[in-house]
């Protein structure tokens, strides 16, 4: 079943709202997660998972429009049939959530390194006496 006749059919079920939409980004592929929920009964969900790319169901769940827009921004998914316009970030630029993308400098020291290769200097917690 296609991601689309998925969440058709969960509609047609009585899963009405589109609660939210996003990514995870699995080994080497991308997988779009929603989470659809009952009106009538919000602790019942269901959620649908599929690869990237997927088609748009804006038309089914107009508040799917922003969610598509958002992943599209910072995982780089294809949403077939959706206006991708730029939402958040300028055009062209790189999908921020992707493993792929280094993590930008700071602009203050932190413990952390981008490259995991070099090792982290030991700290003490806060608040314990000097050895």
């Amino acid at each position: 079943m296609s991601w689309r006749s998925e969440l058709q059919a969960l509609r047609d079920d009585g899963f009405d709202v589109l609660d939210w939409l996003s990514a995870t980004e699995e080994d080497d592929e991308v997988v779009v997660t929603a989470c659809l929920v009952r009106s009538e009964d919000p602790g019942s969900f269901r959620l649908v998972r599929s690869p990237a790319p997927v088609e748009s169901v804006v038309d089914m769940f107009p508040s799917a429009q922003w969610h598509e827009r958002e992943t599209a921004e910072m995982f780089g998914v294809t949403f077939e049939g959706l206006n991708a316009a730029p939402l958040l970030l300028p055009p062209d630029s790189p999908a921020p959530l992707r493993k792929a993308q280094p993590l930008p400098a700071r602009l203050s020291q932190w413990p952390g390194e981008v490259d995991p290769a070099k090792p982290r200097r030991r700290q003490d917690p806060p608040g314990t006496p000097w050895r």
